[in-house]
């Protein structure tokens, strides 16, 4: 076979997402979908099981019949970053790992999601994904997909001097059903505009524990990690969420008269602290509200000016969300 002249960019690559909308896990429905806006396209783990173990027999060599590959009980993992929007596509993120569909996005108090099982209807609207990398041809390329996938980590972050002050995403996202990693499928894949980008800069209000405060960065963080359980011969049967969904906040602040107290805070703390423990009114734009939680670390952080780095963990006071996201627009 000769060679061939074709080169491709990894920028002419796309994400798509889209809801998998009857059935957990289906295949067939990734006609229309939602693109994502990435820094790049990043290979997923396949996490296929190898045996490479030199077995008895003649020398001491691997042989053919010691080789031993499973790509049917693994879990998939992707992992994606990028600038964030205030669109669909991007809302099914957070919708998914916060288990929650509703007008603003929040991880409820008591959080205890039900399982979903592959091929069953699904648990509401973002419960179940399907994840594509598409080629700009399926020509000379191929396309991968993924079925079935559930956000297992999720961080949204603004720097007040880094992009003007935009929104970036991170998200891992696993799947128990076996990928098509020889796609042909050309699915319509709608553009994500650059008019609904949440912007720092478009924040009205900052809060630490109560008090007002000149942010200059933050990240919120989700982690839902998945289990999945059941033999089918296209992989595991369930999709269930582990023993914790874990909230916590990173912030850079200034130090001065509203924030000397926070060091003192974090170390005479007892127990949980509520009221406004970290919120970012941003209405509409992914505005961030965490009402109760604890300091893990405040620290002076050196720089042009003094800076306190702020940590906490969200609990649940068993009445207000671990965190809500204002995405209601």
């Amino acid at each position: 076979m000769a060679t061939v002249a074709h080169a491709f960019s990894p920028k002419e690559w796309k994400v798509g997402i889209v809801s998998d909308a009857t059935n957990a896990g289906s295949t067939g429905i990734e006609t229309t979908m939602y693109q994502l806006d990435v820094d790049s396209i990043g290979f997923p783990s396949l996490n296929v099981t190898q045996k490479l173990d030199v077995r008895s027999g003649v020398g001491r060599t691997l042989k053919d019949e010691d080789f031993f590959q499973d790509n049917i009980l693994r879990a998939v993992e992707i992992s994606l970053s990028g600038t964030l929007h205030n669109d669909a596509g991007h809302k099914l993120l957070a919708q998914n790992i916060c288990n929650d569909v509703t007008t603003d996005i929040a991880v409820a108090t008591g959080f205890a999601p039900a399982s979903q099982k592959y091929g069953d209807a699904v648990l509401n609207a973002a419960s179940s994904l399907t994840v594509v990398m598409q080629p700009s041809d399926t020509t000379n390329q191929l396309g991968l997909e993924f079925f079935g996938c559930v956000v297992t980590a999720f961080s949204i972050t603004a720097e007040g001097n880094s992009d003007g002050g935009q929104y970036k995403w991170s998200a891992t996202l696993q799947t128990g059903k076996k990928p098509d990693l020889a796609s042909t499928a050309s699915p319509t894949i709608s553009a994500y505009a650059n008019t609904d980008i949440p912007l720092l800069s478009s924040s009205s209000g900052h809060k630490v524990f109560a008090q007002d405060v000149i942010l200059s960065s933050f990240t919120a963080s989700l982690e839902n990690p998945a289990v999945f359980t059941g033999v089918a011969s296209d992989g595991y049967e369930v999709v269930s969420r582990g023993t914790e969904m874990a909230v916590s906040i990173e912030s850079q602040v200034k130090y001065d008269g509203n924030t000397k107290g926070l060091i003192n805070s974090f170390d005479t703390q007892s127990s949980a602290l509520s009221g406004n423990m970290f919120v970012v009114i941003n209405n509409n734009a992914f505005g961030v509200d965490v009402q109760n939680g604890v300091f893990t670390n405040v620290a002076l952080s050196e720089g042009d000016l003094m800076m306190l780095d702020c940590s906490i963990k969200s609990v649940d006071d068993g009445t207000d969300a671990l965190i809500t996201f204002d995405v209601s627009a």
